[in-house]
C-alpha cells in the first residue's frame, strides 16, 4: 500500500507546475465535508441517544448507559464518516506502520508523560487535590477503555488517515498538517469546547498527532500517543471529567481547582499552560526532525 505521508515529502516537482496540477479542488471538499461530518454527529448523536436511551431504558437512565451509548453512537458514526470519505475521494486509508520503532514504541508514554507533567505542575502549584478515586471494577474499567480506544481511532482515521494526506499533497507539508489541526479544533469547538487555552492546546496536539502520522508513516503512532492522552487522563487519574469521575471509574481522581490556567476549570486538564508547554515542546521535536527513509 503506497504510504500517503511519505510521498507527499518527497515529491519534489522537476519544474514548473501546470494550472491543473496547482488546482486539487479535493482538498478543500474533503476538508469541508470532515468538519461538516464530523461536526454534524458530534450535534446529533448525543440527543438522539438521550431520546434512545430513555425509550430503551426508562426516564430516569443511569449515567453509563447513555455515556455507553454517546460515546458508542458518536466513535461508530465517526468511523462510518472516515470510510465513506475514504469511497468518495477515492483515497486508500494509511497503513498504521509501526516503524520506526522508537518513534511508535515511545508514542503511547508521551501521551501519557504529557498528562503526568501537566497534573505534576498543578500539584507543586498548589491546585490539584488528590483522592481515592471510585476503584477499579474491570467491567467499567474495561468498557470505559475500549470507548476511549474506539473514539481515538475514529478521530485519526478521520483527521489524520483521510483528510491529512490529501491535504499535505495538495499544499504542502506545514499547510496540510495545520489545516488538519484546525479541523480538529473546529470539531471540539463544536462539541463545546471553548476556553481559549484549551482551544490552543487542542491545536497543539492536533499538530503533535499530524507529525507523528507524517513521520512515522501511518497511523499507529498518532493513535498510541492520543490513546494515552486520553486514557491516563480518564482512566488512571481522573481527571476528566474535572472534578470528579468518570462513570467508568479511575484508580485515583485528582480535582484541579483555582485558576483555569492551571486546569482549575471544568475543562480541566485541557485548559493548563503548561499542557501547551508539553505539547509544544512535543510538536517542535517533529517539526525540526529529519525526514527519512524508513
Amino acid at each position: 500500500m503506497p504510504d500517503v505521508h511519505r510521498e507527499a515529502v518527497a515529491y519534489r516537482p522537476d519544474g514548473p507546475m501546470t494550472r491543473a496540477a496547482r488546482v486539487d479542488w479535493r482538498a478543500p471538499l474533503l476538508l469541508a465535508y470532515v468538519v461538516a461530518g464530523a461536526s454534524l454527529v458530534v450535534l446529533s448523536v448525543e440527543p438522539i441517544t438521550a431520546t434512545l436511551v430513555e425509550w430503551l431504558v426508562g426516564p430516569a437512565p443511569t449515567g453509563m448507559a447513555f455515556e455507553l451509548c454517546a460515546r458508542l453512537g458518536i466513535g461508530a458514526c465517526i468511523m462510518v464518516v472516515a470510510l465513506a470519505g475514504f469511497l468518495l475521494s477515492a483515497t486508500r486509508p494509511p497503513a498504521l506502520a509501526l516503524r520506526p520503532t522508537l518513534l511508535t514504541g515511545t508514542a503511547f508514554l508521551a501521551g501519557a508523560l504529557a498528562v503526568s507533567l501537566g497534573l505534576a505542575a498543578a500539584g507543586a502549584g498548589g491546585v490539584a487535590a488528590m483522592r481515592p478515586g471510585s476503584g477499579i471494577a474491570v467491567g467499567p474499567f474495561a468498557l470505559g477503555t475500549l470507548l476511549i480506544l474506539l473514539g481515538v481511532v475514529a478521530e485519526e482515521l478521520l483527521l489524520r488517515g483521510l483528510l491529512q494526506p490529501v491535504l499535505v499533497r495538495a499544499w504542502g507539508t506545514a499547510a496540510g498538517v495545520s489545516a488538519s489541526a484546525l479541523a480538529f479544533v473546529l470539531i471540539h469547538m463544536v462539541g463545546g469546547w471553548g476556553q481559549p487555552m484549551s482551544l490552543v492546546n487542542i491545536l497543539l496536539a492536533g499538530l503533535w498527532f499530524g507529525l507523528l502520522a507524517l513521520r512515522s508513516g501511518g497511523l499507529a503512532a498518532p493513535i498510541l500517543a492520543h490513546f494515552g492522552y486520553n486514557w491516563v487522563e480518564e482512566m488512571i487519574f481522573g481527571a476528566s471529567p474535572n472534578p470528579g469521575v468518570g462513570v467508568f471509574g479511575s484508580a485515583i481522581d485528582v480535582d484541579l481547582t483555582g485558576p483555569a490556567i492551571w486546569g482549575g476549570s471544568i475543562e480541566g486538564l485541557n485548559a493548563s499552560v503548561v499542557i501547551s508547554v508539553v505539547l509544544g515542546a512535543l510538536a517542535l521535536s517533529l517539526a525540526l526532525r529529519r525526514t527519512k527513509t524508513f
